[in-house]
């Protein structure tokens, strides 16, 4: 989860007279971490959004977060959906990466009756905090709706399985009038047809990429905590730009001695982690895409073909052409 979720929420907590702290209340988090581009676990966040309803007494709060989210502001996942080549592909990859936005909820395609539904559930969470989240995810769909949805004749339909609130404006100022309380499912459904719209962002050659990208993303609850983990996190989604050791201490919140000394606690360094990343990606890119090797070399940050040659077969014992002859994956381990 990105700290944008918190951006959100406080621009519109802040007018209730609710501050970060209060929000980040028992959920381990401080201020500082938050105002990097850092992570939470689904715990972390189920405790924040869990604080945001509470406090606010607005159970509407999902609609109107959902309102203001947009794609690019979701990363890398947001620009793997605007580079898929249709609606149906961009909706499999939210299937398939929902828990880079949404861990806690399981959300699935569904064809019946010559709709596709996107139905969303997490009943082993409260009721109120299902909800809020399932809204949010609707509400975000629509938002994005010119991005995905680049076509005006797209008729959408809401279900929700649960009674209408004593005012609906809100539901239909953001969904329009077609909107089912008390339904047997919940579910945000669409024409089967809408699936074969082509999205004006589409880029194959990106869209591989990214998903490769997003792979190695998905939370990792497991690795929270531990120094050397982070600076991986952090280095991995830095891609090609990727930062010196004095720009990470910054970005952990410590200095650079400090990173250093933590790093040293683990038997790491900052650039043995590094290596491990480039050689990783190196590796992706290789079996994965058909860029060569030029390109491979500038994406990981080489000034030149040659260092990046040198330092593959020191990573490998074998050279970059080697390794995409034979397919042989690596490993970040």
């Amino acid at each position: 989860m990105r700290s944008n979720y918190i951006s959100i929420m406080l621009s519109l907590l802040s007018k209730l007279g609710i501050n970060e702290a209060d929000l980040l209340n028992n959920t381990g988090l401080s201020v500082a971490e938050t105002q990097s581009d850092f992570s939470f676990t689904a715990t972390q966040l189920n405790t924040l959004c869990a604080n945001a309803l509470h406090l606010s007494k607005d159970y509407q709060l999902g609609l109107k977060v959902g309102s203001q989210f947009d794609l690019p502001s979701q990363g890398i996942f947001g620009y793997a959906l605007m580079t898929s080549s249709t609606v149906g592909d961009a909706l499999r990859l939210l299937v398939r990466y929902n828990r880079m936005i949404l861990p806690s909820i399981h959300i699935s395609l569904k064809k019946i009756d010559g709709r596709m539904e996107v139905q969303a559930q997490a009943e082993h969470l409260p009721p109120e905090l299902d909800r809020f989240y399932c809204e949010l995810l609707y509400a975000a769909i629509l938002n994005s709706r010119h991005i995905l949805f680049d076509n005006p004749t797209t008729s959408f339909r809401l279900e929700l399985d649960y009674p209408a609130p004593s005012d609906t404006s809100l539901y239909e100022q953001i969904f329009g009038l077609k909107i089912r309380f008390n339904s047997d499912r919940r579910a945000l459904s669409f024409d089967v047809e809408s699936l074969a719209i082509a999205i004006s962002t589409a880029n194959p050659r990106a869209q591989d990429i990214l998903q490769r990208e997003c792979d190695r993303l998905l939370p990792r609850n497991s690795h929270r905590g531990h120094v050397s983990a982070r600076v991986l996190h952090e280095l991995l989604q830095a891609r090609s730009e990727f930062p010196t050791c004095a720009k990470m201490a910054k970005i952990l919140h410590m200095s650079e001695s400090t990173l250093q000394r933590h790093l040293a606690k683990e038997g790491s360094k900052f650039q043995q982690l590094l290596d491990k990343v480039r050689y990783r990606l190196a590796g992706e890119y290789l079996i994965g895409t058909s860029l060569p090797v030029s390109e491979i070399a500038c994406l990981l940050g080489f000034s030149d073909t040659t260092n990046f040659r040198r330092s593959f077969r020191r990573w490998s014992n074998a050279t970059p052409a080697q390794v995409r002859e034979t397919g042989t994956r690596v490993s970040l381990n």
